[in-house]
């Protein structure tokens, strides 16, 4: 497809034969005798190079060339002028014109500054787009880089967290059988004197508390035996639909007493996974409990199961396009209180609890965080102050036969 030139002079003659050369040398050529009617033909079409007159009646070529620069910068302007001094040059290079010919000139040197004229064209247009795309790829790189490094401190965190409960159930299994005794002491002791006083003596006020902090302390012993496993439970084929309705069945007491309302939604032919059902018990269990917790005025429940696919942990931290990898993911979706934003990062550090003494241990999030880790899946938490909390799990199913790897 032949360049397109636009030829404006006040003089018809000049334009005319101005036209004829250029079009014999191959160009294809469109004219405006006046300022005006040249902005309208660059608007309507866009000409690759401008031959403009720097003298004309209605606006000057000097005018003319500002606002040719202003609409477009891949317009290049040649200016045609009488006044050959090197004042005109200059003002006209340093307003944006590419090159000037002074009156008169041959056929020869128009053609050339023509072509000199259009090859700077192309060469500069083709450098302006190689360097968007080099800031464009410099702002990929720049925001994968940000990504990975997201993944990667992630990762570390996860690492390290999982070193510690590793080091924790090393030192629980101990602990446990060295608290218990005392603690059994405390609590028989308690319930004597509890027994000797009347129910006016203000001393079982304090016998109340000490009972009720023994309970809490057994609790956090018990969560800390989940830790200390030597021998992992038997994982096998598990329909987690099955397991899922089992824990609703054993909480349906707490839901009906707090005024709580669950829906349950799966999508048909979900796969089994390979899971511990006793494990998976615990984790929705624990999920639904903290969800009861996060609703005191009452509310709903929504758990919700599907079939997906994606490649990686990073996948889903970044919720990614579904790629390979098939997995099931289970959310539980509550309309209580939700979580603070600081917190999100820290409800799945061991003792770490937003909930009052009386009500929580720390450690129920820890063992959620622990079990869908140790049977290849992952967690997320999504939540806002006052719009509830949404807990995702993804676990790999049965027939991909493949963990979620870490990057």
């Amino acid at each position: 497809m032949p360049e397109k030139i636009l030829v404006v002079d006040d003089e018809q003659d000049i334009v005319k034969v101005l036209s004829k050369i250029l079009e014999l040398a191959g160009y294809e050529v469109i004219s405006a005798t006046s300022g005006s009617e040249a902005m309208q033909s660059v608007r309507a079409g866009n000409p690759h190079l401008v031959l403009l007159d720097y003298m004309m009646p209605d606006m000057t070529g000097l005018e003319v060339l500002k606002k040719i620069k202003e609409y477009s910068e891949e317009t290049y302007v040649v200016m045609v002028t009488g006044r050959g001094s090197e004042e005109v040059a200059a003002s006209v290079m340093k307003a944006g014109a590419s090159d000037y010919v002074i009156k008169p000139f041959v056929r020869e040197q128009i053609i050339k500054v023509v072509k000199d004229t259009l090859r700077i064209r192309g060469a500069e247009i083709t450098a302006r787009n190689l360097q968007q795309e080099v800031q464009e790829l410099n702002r990929d790189l720049e925001h994968k880089v940000e990504e990975r490094t997201k993944d990667l401190i992630e990762t570390q965190d996860k690492l390290i967290q999982q070193t510690n409960l590793a080091s924790l159930g090393e030192m629980s299994g101990g602990m446990a059988h060295e608290i218990r005794n005392p603690l059994n002491s405390i609590a028989l002791y308690s319930q004597i004197m509890m027994d000797e006083i009347t129910e006016e003596d203000p001393k079982r006020e304090y016998l109340t508390k000490i009972m009720s902090d023994v309970d809490r302390i057994n609790a956090i012993v018990t969560n800390l035996n989940l830790f200390s496993r030597r021998i992992r439970r038997e994982k096998r084929p598990i329909d987690l639909l099955s397991t899922i309705k089992t824990s609703l069945r054993t909480l349906s007491t707490q839901f009906m007493k707090n005024n709580i309302n669950v829906e349950l939604d799966m999508e048909p032919e979900i796969p089994e996974v390979l899971a511990s059902a006793e494990e998976m018990e615990e984790v929705f269990s624990h999920l639904l409990v903290n969800a009861v917790h996060a609703m005191p005025q009452g509310g709903d429940i929504a758990i919700r199961l599907r079939k997906m696919k994606g490649n990686s942990k990073a996948d889903f931290l970044r919720d990614a396009p579904p790629a390979q990898r098939e997995y099931v993911e289970i959310s539980l979706k509550d309309s209580g209180v939700g979580i603070e934003k600081d917190a999100l990062k820290k409800i799945f550090i061991p003792f770490y609890t937003t909930k009052s003494d009386w009500e929580g241990t720390g450690l129920g999030l820890s063992v959620v965080d622990r079990v869908i880790n140790d049977h290849g899946g992952i967690i997320n938490v999504e939540s806002e102050p006052g719009k509830g909390a949404t807990f995702i799990i993804r676990l790999p199913a049965l027939e991909s036969g493949a963990q979620f790897s870490a990057a």
